[in-house]
C-alpha cells in the first residue's frame, strides 16, 4: 500500500481484504485477483470498516466505511470492470466511532460523538436513532444472535439494545 492503513477487515468468507487508510482511501483485494480496487474522496481518513456476513444478490458481501461523520455502503457490481458501487449514508454530526452490521442480515449500526446511536435498515435508510449515553457514543458490537446490540458511551457507560420486534426496531435494556 502506498500510504498508512489505519482499518482493516476480511469479508466472513474470506474472499475480500479491505483496507482504510490514513490519504483518505480504501483499497480492497480480492482473494486470487492480483490488481486491487481503490475508492478514493473521503473527506479524511478511513476510521472503520465492516462487511455484511450474508451477500447481495451478486454474490459478495456489502462493505461499509466511515470517515468523519459520514458512512458509505459498498456493492460489488457484476460487472468486475465496474468495481464498486457507493451509496452515501448521512444523518450524524459528528465523528463515527464505530459501525457494524447485525449478523445474517444488511442491518447497519453506526455509533457517534454526536450521542447517536443510528440503525440502518437495508443499509439504506436509518429506521431509528438510539440516545441515551450522557457524552456521546465511543464504540458498538452486536450480539452474534443479532438480537443485542450493545454499544459505549464516551463516559463509561454501556448500553443494551435489544430488537422489539421484526418491525419495531430496537429499544434500551
Amino acid at each position: 500500500m502506498p500510504t498508512v492503513s489505519i482499518a482493516i477487515a476480511w469479508s466472513a468468507d474470506g474472499k475480500f481484504l479491505a483496507s482504510g487508510n490514513m490519504d483518505r482511501s480504501v483499497s480492497v483485494l480480492e482473494w486470487g485477483n492480483p490488481d486491487p480496487w481503490v475508492m478514493r474522496g473521503f473527506p479524511g481518513k478511513i476510521r472503520h470498516i465492516a462487511w455484511s456476513n450474508v451477500n447481495a444478490p451478486i454474490g459478495a458481501p456489502l462493505l461499509a466505511t466511515c470517515s468523519v461523520e459520514g458512512m458509505v455502503v459498498w456493492e460489488k457490481l457484476a460487472e468486475e470492470s465496474l468495481g464498486w458501487e457507493a451509496r452515501v449514508l448521512t444523518n450524524h454530526v459528528d465523528i463515527i466511532q464505530g459501525i457494524g452490521f447485525a449478523p445474517g442480515s444488511f442491518w447497519l449500526a453506526s455509533a457517534a460523538s454526536d450521542g447517536w446511536l443510528c440503525l440502518w435498515k437495508k443499509a439504506k435508510t436509518v429506521s431509528q436513532v438510539i440516545t441515551g449515553v450522557s457524552n456521546g457514543y465511543s464504540c458498538l458490537a452486536w450480539h452474534p444472535q443479532g438480537k443485542l446490540l450493545a454499544a459505549g458511551g464516551d463516559n463509561g457507560e454501556i448500553m443494551i439494545c435489544s430488537k422489539v420486534s421484526r418491525n419495531q426496531g430496537f429499544g434500551k435494556k
